[in-house]
């Protein structure tokens, strides 16, 4: 009987070493299980203890690409929406506390803010600012001002489905993000496949201000659109980046078959001033206001909303060659897809009537 009791009490001992041992095992595998490391598109590796929940974007670009993906884990935003973009965007987005954002001409990123609502991460997406070295010491700075990750993802016209991957990949949404992913590389290699068959390039003049004569100019991060459909931007690479003055004798000069114009007072000006109508684009009826609700397609941020402006500025400026795509399809499936909001035919006509 002692025997037996000894055998019993050594197999609860044991079992209890076991169960105790096993816990504290599965406890060191889950956390391991859930911890992961990211290398963003700087080689800055970070490392993670759980999944990501809470995301703060550190600019507009981000911030309209992580609405488009995960926007019930944004905890913050770079900018309010406007009146417009609330009326295709969930309006409870601007009951977020206002961050503000890291670069840019109007930089004011508030960081105690960003440090209060304490996310996961701040992500930051677009073009390389300058040198990478530079990038990577501002970023590293932030990082340790927030005492926050700070991961950078590169994002270009071109690359917009990479991002999208990469996003996922972060997030842990691989699936969400490579439906939009598709869509995006659907719309560029449409583009980079047409492009061939245009044989008479549109010359284009492009300003997304209220003053038609700042303009963007070849090669900008924010005009890549009108370059990527196969068209000329008549504004030289010499004119610098970023919404440059130009005179109007300059425009006269280059002469562009078609102008586009994000703002309706711009837009104004160009058909009703005198001084313009000589022109080219001006008297053959070729100024078009660029749709703008909730976002530019061609601008302004140069972020996803750039995607479904493939397909409008290509069936605008080449019908012939853009013949077999239904922009109005396009339109409601992308609206659908990256803005969660479902189109009415009144409402497409609407966004694609280009000259008030």
């Amino acid at each position: 009987m002692k025997r037996l009791l000894s055998t019993m009490v050594i197999m609860l001992l044991s079992f209890a070493f076991i169960f105790a041992q096993g816990a504290k095992e599965g406890t060191t595998a889950e956390e391991s299980g859930e911890s992961f490391t990211f290398t963003d598109d700087l080689g800055r590796t970070f490392t993670f203890d759980g999944p990501i929940e809470r995301i703060a974007p550190s600019g507009n670009l981000a911030q309209m690409i992580l609405y488009s993906l995960a926007k019930d884990k944004m905890v913050g935003l770079s900018s309010y929406l406007d009146e417009s973009a609330l009326l295709f965007l969930d309006e409870k987005t601007n009951d977020l506390p206002l961050f503000g954002t890291f670069y840019g001409k109007k930089a004011n990123l508030n960081r105690e803010a960003v440090i209060l609502e304490d996310p996961d991460v701040v992500i930051d997406m677009g073009e390389i600012k300058g040198d990478a070295k530079n990038t990577i010491d501002d970023l590293d700075t932030l990082t340790e001002q927030l005492n926050i990750p700070v991961v950078f993802i590169e994002c270009y016209l071109d690359n917009t489905a990479d991002a999208y991957r990469r996003l996922g990949e972060l997030l842990g949404c691989e699936d969400e993000a490579e439906i939009r992913a598709e869509y995006a590389e659907r719309a560029i290699n449409t583009a980079h496949g047409l492009r061939e068959k245009i044989t008479e390039p549109v010359r284009v003049y492009y300003s997304s201000m209220p003053d038609p004569l700042s303009a963007i100019a070849t090669g900008s991060f924010h005009g890549e659109v009108i370059e990527k459909v196969g068209c000329i931007n008549v504004v030289p690479a010499s004119f610098s980046d970023g919404g440059n003055m130009i005179s109007l004798e300059q425009v006269i000069l280059w002469d562009p078959d078609v102008i586009l114009l994000a703002d309706r007072n711009a837009y104004d000006t160009v058909t009703s001033d005198p001084s313009w109508q000589g022109i080219k684009a001006v008297r053959e009826n070729r100024v078009y206001l660029i749709p703008t609700k909730p976002f530019s397609f061609i601008d302004s941020p140069p972020s996803v909303n750039r995607i479904i402006g493939i397909y409008w500025l290509g069936c605008l400026l080449y019908p012939d060659v853009y013949g077999e795509i239904d922009l109005e399809e396009e339109v409601k499936e992308f609206y659908s897809l990256f803005y969660g909001y479902e189109l009415n035919n009144l409402e497409v006509e609407d966004l694609l009537s280009v000259q008030p």
